[in-house]
């Protein structure tokens, strides 16, 4: 009965459970099926622009398309489209990044007193970036407002032509004094770098400044807002990729992600014009329609005293002015804060549009130099990634000499990666040729969620406009620092995280951007690459592809073929995942701690390692299941045979023969294992509904032959041993006495005989709960291999989650049967006793006495098998991932521990047998 009911639980389990499996399976496979093909199946960069890193770990970084500088030549690009089975291949050729100056207004006019006396206001910018965690302190402006007349000077011939740049205060006597002015016999660079020029209003009634119209007070050549507007500037750093228009499309729809404007025509390049008598080379651009920064602009508004004021009104030069104003207290302050996006949004929409209204933000459209990045380097810390801090050299500031760049900026923060800069001739005096001046000319703007449509978040591939750059805390620290925030980035092109490309041109239009006549590379990495301007190539192939070996094997060849006809690096990006990558980012240099950032990179081959994971660890989990419930049954079977044996001897003496006694036990197991079948079929559909899994009558009724089959193989050495019975068995004692006497003193030593009295049962026993603890271990350290070969990745996190319940169950289930297999041989243990524990109970063993050796030999026989069982899962695990884990030790350890405990618990069952009969009558029968 016992082995009847064991079966059909391992029966009826076992179907459903393999059902689960089955449609876990599919839905796993149609998962990964769904998103294992991102926007693009091969990435093609240049030879050995791979990092020893990606190679090594199945990678692609995350920034991997904004960090190239060319490579690949454009009859390169020709022959990947010429090959069979390519249907898009979209070049992307990465500019750099231009850092282009909004002007933003502060408005003070509400704090202007008409008449009275002069007011100075002193405005201090502040950029505020990464959680609040860096700061950077710009120079400050300054404001000068008087009730006085402001007037520009004639020009030498008496015309009254305005003179830009210049701007003096009129007294009542008509004498004139210069007070904002850049052309105070002083050094410019010095003035703009201290902001020691201010920006000058008057609230006169026959003012000349103030009217539009009028020549910037700061050389902007923007019209002069009225009294009481300054500004301050802030610089944003587009990054500019070329793409070809027609293969940009197909690959990922940037014509139908234009919101503003229109997109480009498939030829459309530079065009050069000419404006006012001057040449210009306007190149189109899609604007991206957000800011490619986190940020803000707090600027602090300081009124300065009177006396302050009267150091302007007294016409001192900007030399004295740098001396006097920095250090002048403050009479009031209050702040204003820009966002980021409504700065940009301001910019971009202001960018060739002319002359601004007064009062309003504006930006320039001339480029007058843009920066290129080296990649980032890394070194191994303590098991993570570490970016290496790089010492940035001199960059030049068109029109105002060498010096560097960041001043005021996020560019003088930490950086991680070198600049190299390319600047036009037309900004460095340098300029010998008829070359025309570049502009960036605007033809619309670009949604880059709209880039992402249709296309799979856990498939994700690497480029900045599909999967935003952006990196969580990987420990509590960096965490609690971006409060529970992600990090985005912000000025600091060479810092970790870069910018998503928010300027795209095309491919026509790079030979201006790559002509040395126009630009040259001023920083030690030279110039750019103008004979193999692209950068990356993206390839997608023709047709549906799946995880299956044909589509892996097509895809392969096309790689091999580009590998072939080129020479470049590929990269087989279909089936990739965005997988974390911890990363600790150098602290910053103005307040920012050092942070270990979790980055997602792209994992090559996630969706081919889950679908073989999947298939793997079934299999293994069924096995194991299987194995157990094989153990039960000959555990059984050889239980049974044992305490027949007297009626298998009788059998013997009486001439039955040994193929007699081996078929009339197997016929007996087979039988069980027949109606067990039967049962489990029966309750599988039921207990299939009740899981919520449909179970098939078909699959069913295949667990009768199944269990048939299972029952006569675990059978087969039960039924070898009984017909092996002698005559003899029918008087040989039940328990042989042992050949050494081992002296008892108590219930431990006690039980500590017994279970070595009949050492193959209690192997049995042991075998059978070593299997189920293997089982429940190997589960969570195959599930470890599972994670280790889909690390992190989207993909792999959305996977894991569906298969969980069902490998826990199998465990469960198989440690259960090793646990009963355990009672099973207790109960046997107890039969074969019976007249020992009668004789013990009649010299005064108490019954608790009794029940407390039955459970101790329950307890060693299930310390063993369960130490044997983790210590091979252990052991199994380790190999399978590639090193012995801590997590895992203690993981076997509390398995074993629980498994000891329950299986203690079933043998109480059998302990309860011995409370029950007479020890008069079983000492009688004895006898």
């Amino acid at each position: 009965m016992a082995l009847l009911v064991a079966l059909v639980v391992a029966v009826t389990s076992f179907t459903v459970l393999t059902a689960t499996a089955d449609r876990q399976r599919l839905e796993v496979r149609g998962t990964v099926a769904a998103n294992s093909r991102g926007a693009y199946d091969l990435l093609v960069r240049p030879a050995g622009a791979r990092s020893r890193l990606e190679t090594q770990q199945k990678l692609v970084s995350a920034t991997a398309l904004s960090d190239l500088q060319g490579g690949i030549g454009e009859e390169q690009w020709q022959r990947i489209l010429k090959i069979p089975g390519v249907r898009v291949a979209a070049p992307v050729a990465v500019v750099g990044y231009m850092p282009s100056t909004v002007h933003l207004p502060v408005d003070v006019s509400k704090f202007v007193r008409p008449g009275g006396k002069a007011q100075l206001w002193r405005l201090k910018p502040e950029l505020v970036s990464e959680r609040g965690l860096t700061k950077v302190p710009a120079a400050s402006s300054y404001l000068y407002v008087t009730p006085q007349r402001l007037d520009h000077p004639k020009s030498a011939s008496g015309k009254g032509t305005e003179l830009s740049g210049q701007i003096d205060l009129v007294g009542a006597d008509g004498e004139r004094r210069e007070v904002c002015s850049v052309a105070t016999g002083n050094d410019p660079k010095t003035n703009r770098a201290e902001g020691l020029v201010p920006t000058c209003g008057s609230t006169h009634a026959r003012n000349n400044v103030n009217e539009p119209g009028a020549a910037s007070p700061a050389a902007t050549g923007a019209d002069v807002p009225p009294a009481g507007i300054g500004y301050v500037t802030w610089r944003f750093p587009y990054l500019v990729v070329a793409v070809d228009p027609v293969q940009e499309a197909r690959l990922v729809g940037l014509d139908k992600a234009v919101v503003d404007g229109s997109y480009f025509t498939p030829d459309q390049k530079t065009a050069v014009v000419e404006r006012d008598g001057s040449r210009f080379a306007d190149i189109p651009v899609l604007l991206a329609d957000r800011s490619p920064v986190d940020e803000k602009l707090r600027v602090e508004v300081e009124e300065l005293s009177p006396e302050a004021a009267a150091h302007i009104s007294s016409g001192e030069n900007s030399g004295t002015l740098a001396r006097s104003l920095p250090g002048a207290p403050a009479v009031r302050s209050h702040s204003v804060e820009f966002t980021s996006d409504a700065a940009y949004d301001a910019m971009t929409r202001g960018l060739g549009q002319g002359e601004p209204s007064p009062g309003e933000p504006f930006a320039w459209s001339n480029l007058s130099y843009y920066l290129s990045a080296s990649p980032v380097t890394y070194a191994s810390s303590g098991g993570r990634l570490a970016a290496r801090p790089v010492q940035q050299g001199p960059l030049l500031e068109p029109d105002l000499g060498e010096g560097r760049l960041g001043d005021g900026s996020d560019l003088g923060d930490t950086a991680v990666r070198s600049l190299d800069q390319h600047v036009s001739h037309m900004y460095v005096g340098s300029n010998t040729t008829d070359e025309p001046m570049p502009l960036i000319k605007p033809v619309g703007r670009f949604d880059p969620d709209r880039l992402t449509a249709g296309q799979s978040h856990f498939g994700a591939v690497p480029l900045e406009t599909f999967f935003p750059p952006q990196a969580e805390g990987a420990d509590a620290e960096s965490r609690a620092a971006l409060k529970g925030k992600p990090l985005l980035p912000n000025g600091n092109v060479a810092g970790l995280l870069s910018v998503a490309p928010s300027m795209i041109t095309t491919l026509s239009s790079l030979p201006l951007l790559h002509d040395s006549e126009q630009f040259s590379g001023i920083s030690p990495q030279g110039g750019v690459n103008a004979a193999k301007p692209i950068s990356a190539i993206r390839v997608r192939l023709d047709g549906t592809l799946g995880t299956d070996a044909l589509s892996r094997e097509r895809v392969r060849l096309v790689a091999e073929q580009i590998r072939t006809r080129t020479g470049l690096a590929v990269d087989i990006t279909m089936g990739s995942s965005p997988t974390a990558v911890d990363v600790v980012d150098p602290a910053g240099k103005f307040g920012r701690p050092a942070l270990t950032l979790r980055q997602m990179w792209s994992r090559k081959g996630v969706a081919t390692a889950i679908a073989d994971a999947v298939d793997r660890k079934s299999l293994v989990l069924f096995l194991l299941v299987l194995g157990v419930c094989a153990l039960f049954v000959t555990g059984a079977t050889s239980a049974a045979v044992r305490s027949r044996r007297t009626e298998l001897g009788v059998l013997a003496c009486v001439g039955w023969p040994a193929r007699r006694l081996f078929a009339l036990v197997l016929a007996e197991v087979v039988t069980i294992g027949a109606a067990a079948g039967l049962a489990g079929a029966v309750l599988a559909v039921p207990a299939g509904a009740l899981a919520g899994v449909e179970v098939r009558w078909s699959r069913a009724l295949l667990a009768i032959p199944a269990a048939v089959a299972l029952a006569a193989l675990a059978s087969l050495w039960p039924a070898l041993q009984s017909a092996r019975s002698h005559p003899g068995e029918a008087i040989r004692p039940s328990v042989s006495a042992r050949a050494h006497r081992t002296k008892v003193t108590g219930v431990p030593s006690l039980a500590w005989a017994n279970v070595r009295r009949v050492p193959g049962r209690t192997a049995l026993g042991a075998m059978a709960l070593a299997g189920g603890v293997a089982a429940l271990v190997m589960l969570i350290g195959i599930g470890a291999a599972f994670q280790g070969e889909v690390a992190g990745s989207l993909l792999g996190n959305a996977v894991t989650v569906q298969v969980r319940t069902t490998d826990y169950v199998a465990a469960v289930i198989t440690a259960l049967l090793g646990a009963a297999s355990v009672a099973d041989v207790l109960y046997t243990n107890i039969r074969d006793r019976a007249a020992e524990y009668a004789l013990l109970r009649a010299t005064g063993w108490p019954d608790g006495s009794l029940t407390r050796l039955v459970l101790g030999e329950a307890a060693l026989t299930a310390t063993a098998g369960a130490v044997l069982g983790a210590g091979l899962a252990v052991a199994a695990c380790s190999a399978l991932t590639g090193g012995y884990s801590p997590v895992l030790g203690w993981v076997a350890a509390a398995v074993a521990g629980a498994a000891v405990l329950i299986t203690v618990a079933c043998a109480a069952l059998p302990a309860r047998t011995l409370r029950t009969g007479s020890t008069a009558q079983t000492l009688a029968e004895e006898e």
